[in-house]
């Protein structure tokens, strides 16, 4: 299959988003594959009975464009009137859907989340308060690698560090690329991932939308 370039992306998430709101794009195709997954993540949600709409770190609703983080930050920084998404199921059960955030585990460890869903209420908390978002109200995160080369098992480590502090449920390994000995890794300590994930391969974006609309179902389930 032809490697995924960064205007491949751009479409997939501007046919995810429904095109309603222009992205302001870094350029950079890794940074457009995070937004592309969060993108498969609001269409997961979408497809479980959620709206989605978009607000800005400054308070913004239903911003003119979506100016997403190029770089790992603080939920609570107004750098740019960042955007994030609103995912809401009703009932108050309400989320946030961010790109490149910090989020604190157990142990007291920041980590680096690509994609972070959260709490709604944590997020207003955080922004409020200018702490990060704590593990025990993150929902999903990804881990989100996009590569012209092989995937080195060094990746499958670090993940799985990060996942020993912020808990492995609902936790994603995303990749565009493949890597047999990296798979097998994550598949033996029972992480969740997807590898060679791209917008020219439909069954990839549905197999990975399917394991975030399970991810989302249970949420649902336990908070009702």
């Amino acid at each position: 299959m032809a490697m995924t370039t960064l205007k491949d992306l751009e479409n997939a998430y501007n046919r995810h988003l429904k095109n309603r709101v222009p992205v302001t794009s870094s350029g950079a195709a890794n940074d457009a594959f995070e937004v592309y997954a969060l993108s498969l993540v609001l269409e997961a949600a979408r497809q479980e009975g959620a709206s989605i709409s978009f607000q800005t770190v400054n308070g913004t609703k239903s911003p003119k464009t979506l100016f997403f983080r190029s770089s790992p930050g603080r939920i609570y920084s107004k750098a740019n009137d960042y955007a994030h998404a609103m995912i809401d199921f009703g009932n108050d059960l309400i989320f946030e859907g961010h790109v490149g955030v910090y989020v604190e585990g157990l142990a007291g460890v920041v980590h680096e989340c690509d994609v972070l869903v959260v709490d709604a209420s944590e997020g207003e908390f955080c922004r409020r308060n200018m702490v990060h978002p704590k593990k025990n109200h993150t929902v999903l995160t990804a881990e989100c690698k996009f590569y012209s080369g092989n995937l080195g098992i060094s990746l499958g480590r670090e993940f799985l560090g990060a996942t020993l502090d912020l808990g492995k449920e609902d936790r994603f390994f995303l990749s565009n690329r493949d890597g047999k000995s990296l798979d097998r890794v994550l598949a033996h300590h029972k992480r969740q991932r997807f590898l060679g994930l791209t917008p020219l391969n439909p069954d990839s974006e549905a197999q990975t939308i399917s394991q975030f609309r399970t991810a989302f179902r249970n949420q649902k389930s336990r908070r009702r």
